[in-house]
């Protein structure tokens, strides 16, 4: 249970699979935006953690190139309607490969799941702020704690264990949960509000959504209508989390979110897996969550005419 394979290989399949390369696992990795240079230089990863070389045991722009199967294929791409993850990743799926799937939104798995019934999948969270700053250049800025647990929950293998502790052996902060629904939800109420109001405020930090009252209030409404799905779906959410949440995004450093860095780099944002998903499923419980379904409306707009547009050269304005 040694060999692993990171598909979608950017800042977070990069910062992580290098934390694994470092226990003494066999770690190769697909990437295609750099591939060319991470084959021959790996990538430099910068962190307050301790700065680090990552030299995977291969490179690869397919899965089907990977020389046999892995025991954990690590999926760390974005989740979006038009990348079929399933059929990218299945030339690379073994009879006892574990699919570990490290992304962003809710309700994700059922593709995977629906294409490997025979596998073992799991689901898993990171709590990271982590980005590219060009070919085979990651910056580490802050966190990096998973929680891992089997889809569907109510269990821990053997198997999700055992990457588990292989993380907290390469000091990172990883959990293994049994119910890893609970938490997807838990991570929502954070990432739901302050991604897509990043965005649609006009390209701003959480800093600045923290200190301008009327955007922190509509991450807090969007925060309490999370709850509410949550609630309604079978998930009951902590009291407190809408105010430690509010708290701790205001202590927290001026942070771009992913959303806003794909906006800013014309790339398709995550708007079905983050707010979408979110919003069906209150949907069909019967719920009416206006701010939910205002923001859902205004970011798929949004994102639509950002990918249509033009990458275009600042005007220089003269006075004559």
């Amino acid at each position: 249970m040694n060999r692993v394979l990171v598909f979608g290989a950017g800042g977070v399949g990069a910062y992580f699979g290098s934390r694994l390369s470092q226990v003494g696992m066999e770690v190769s990795v697909i990437c295609r935006s750099d591939f060319e240079y991470v084959r021959e230089n790996g990538f430099q990863i910068e962190s307050g953690a301790g700065d680090m070389h990552f030299k995977p045991a291969g490179v690869y722009q397919k899965s089907a190139e990977y020389p046999g199967y892995p025991d954990y294929l690590i999926v760390t791409s974005k989740v979006l309607p038009d990348f079929d993850v399933a059929a990218h990743i299945a030339p690379a799926v073994g009879p006892e490969t574990v699919i570990v799937l490290l992304q962003n939104g809710i309700d994700i798995e059922k593709d995977i799941t629906r294409a490997f019934p025979d596998n073992e999948i799991a689901s898993g969270i990171a709590y990271i702020g982590v980005f590219r700053l060009g070919e085979g250049k990651i910056k580490h800025q802050a966190a990096g704690r998973l929680k891992i647990g089997n889809y569907p929950g109510g269990f821990i293998s053997p198997r999700v264990q055992n990457i588990v502790d292989k993380f907290a052996a390469a000091r990172v902060d990883c959990e293994a949960v049994k119910d890893i629904e609970f938490f997807r939800w838990v991570k929502l109420v954070w990432n739901l509000p302050y991604n897509p109001v990043s965005v649609i405020a006009g390209g701003v930090d959480t800093r600045v959504i923290s200190s301008t009252p009327e955007l922190e209030k509509i991450c807090e409404n969007l925060m309490v209508e999370v709850c509410q799905a949550a609630k309604a779906c079978g998930k009951e959410l902590p009291e407190d989390i809408v105010q430690r949440n509010l708290e701790y995004t205001r202590n927290f450093p001026p942070y771009r979110t992913s959303m806003l860095l794909d906006y800013e780099n014309k790339r398709p944002m995550e708007v079905e897996a983050i707010v979408g998903n979110a919003l069906r499923l209150a949907q069909v419980k019967g719920l009416k969550l206006p701010y939910l379904e205002t923001t859902y409306a205004l970011l798929r707009s949004v994102n639509k005419i950002n990918l249509e547009t033009p990458f275009s050269l600042p005007v220089e304005i003269v006075n004559e």
